[in-house]
């Protein structure tokens, strides 16, 4: 049993450091064979990628608040209105 759980660790182990090694190979011959170019103007989508999906972020986050107060605001005038109804139905003598 005990050599079982050893050849799983070890092949655990070599598929790891291997897809580590791989990874790292890659991208030493992407950075050799990627002109300069390409790669700034990646990096430029990148950066304009990023700030558009923060700036989307940030006019939902405002979105979702201004829901919140609005549905706050709805559900205090709905209590106050019913309240003034109760109050109305008393008076009237039909509550």
């Amino acid at each position: 049993m005990f050599g079982r759980a050893r050849w799983f660790a070890m092949g655990a182990a070599l598929g790891a450091s291997g897809t580590v090694v791989g990874y790292v190979r890659a991208r030493q011959l992407a950075r050799r064979h990627v002109p300069d170019s390409v790669q700034d103007a990646a990096a430029r989508v990148v950066r304009r990628a990023d700030s558009e999906v923060r700036g989307i972020a940030d006019q939902a986050s405002s979105t979702i608040d201004e829901w919140r107060t609005t549905v706050a605001e709805t559900r205090r005038t709905r209590r106050e209105a019913e309240a003034l109804l109760r109050r109305q139905l008393e008076r009237a003598g039909l509550n």
